[in-house]
């Protein structure tokens, strides 16, 4: 009995010596958060496909499409200059979807998601229900294609 408790113990030691031991991942960039993340890559140009999802007018806003950004300042929104659209306004840079995300945060909504790229930590998925009470006023952001331009 004495030799099965030892080899019980030699075992238990074992066991601790590797998960305290055991190796991390030591990278920085893992740890940061989704701001943070994008901020230490200094991206300012970029292009994106941006979705909103909301009940807004025109019902087009509502369409895909495809951002550049150039200097941290959108510069085309599907191949036109922003000055062409009255809405222009809605589209976001990433710097400003996560403005946008602090403030309604700070709001305290009902129900939001945010998803974080896990290579540059731009935001991908945005979504706010700042009410449950209230009908149609829900809001996201979707950012697919996302390409950095020199």
């Amino acid at each position: 009995m004495p030799l099965k408790k030892e080899k019980g113990l030699l075992l238990l030691e074992m066991v601790f010596l590797f998960v305290s031991c055991s190796k991390s991942n030591d990278n920085s960039k893992d740890k940061l958060s989704g701001r943070e993340l994008w901020d230490s890559f200094e991206i300012t140009n970029y292009s994106m496909i941006q979705q909103m999802s909301c009940y807004c007018f025109p019902q087009e806003i509502n369409f895909p499409k495809k951002i550049i950004v150039k200097n941290d300042k959108i510069k085309t929104i599907d191949g036109e200059l922003i000055n062409k659209f009255d809405w222009h306004i809605s589209f976001k840079t990433v710097n400003e979807l996560f403005d946008f995300i602090e403030y309604k945060i700070d709001k305290n909504p009902e129900d939001h998601i945010v998803i974080y790229n896990e290579q540059y930590g731009y935001p991908e998925e945005i979504y706010f229900d700042m009410s449950y009470m209230i009908a149609d006023e829900e809001i996201g952001y979707y950012i697919t294609n996302f390409k950095i331009d020199q």
